[in-house]
């Protein structure tokens, strides 16, 4: 009986273990779809719209192949009920379209959004798609003009199904004189095609 016991206990363990490291490979994954999704929507079409002219000066475009832009990408991992209970404006007044809103806060309400704790991650395993590219703030050189990203997240809370999920963003510009804020906020993101992606309110 005893044996039998200890048996089922090492196969309950054993499948926490599992299913741990299985919402880990998931957030990982969340990470690396959404630092690539959200430079893109958030970063680069910003940086690429640029008008022909002002003042009917010609203005300088930048071409996307031409372009090196380095990011600092923060391992650590904070919990994001922390995230919550430190900035409640981020959760409130999100825009969201109806479905996307009871979605949103049902993530928010839930168990596991609770519970989530603090997480360092493997950031070499990132890899983010060109012009950005993994850099350590102190490999950084800043000139004048020049510029790096620095980008953090909270852990990722996702649904059971693990089909959407809500995480704060912080996007900073590294500058030559200091930093400046580009983003900070919860988002919802959503997997389609296998693919993390972020979903921008209304």
């Amino acid at each position: 009986m005893n044996k039998f016991l200890l048996v089922f206990l090492l196969v309950i363990a054993l499948q926490g273990c599992k299913n741990n490291y299985s919402y880990e490979n998931e957030e990982l994954k969340a990470i690396e779809d959404i630092s690539n999704d959200f430079l893109i929507k958030k970063d680069l079409n910003k940086l690429l719209d640029v008008p022909d002219s002002i003042d009917h000066v010609k203005v300088y475009k930048p071409n996307i192949d031409s372009l090196n832009i380095s990011v600092y990408l923060s391992d650590a991992l904070i919990p994001i009920v922390q995230e919550k209970e430190d900035n409640l404006w981020m959760f409130k007044n999100n825009q969201f379209s109806k479905s996307d809103s009871i979605v949103f806060y049902g993530i928010v309400n839930s168990n596991r959004f609770k519970e989530l704790g603090y997480r360092d991650f493997d950031k070499t395993k990132i890899k983010l798609r060109k012009p950005y590219s993994q850099s350590e703030i102190s490999e950084v050189k800043i000139v004048a003009d020049q510029e790096y990203k620095i980008l953090k997240f909270s852990r990722v809370c996702f649904d059971d199904e693990k089909q959407n999920g809500v995480v704060v963003v912080e996007l900073l510009t590294g500058l030559e004189y200091g930093t400046q804020s580009g983003y900070n906020g919860a988002i919802l993101i959503k997997k389609e095609n296998n693919k993390w992606i972020y979903t921008q309110p209304n």
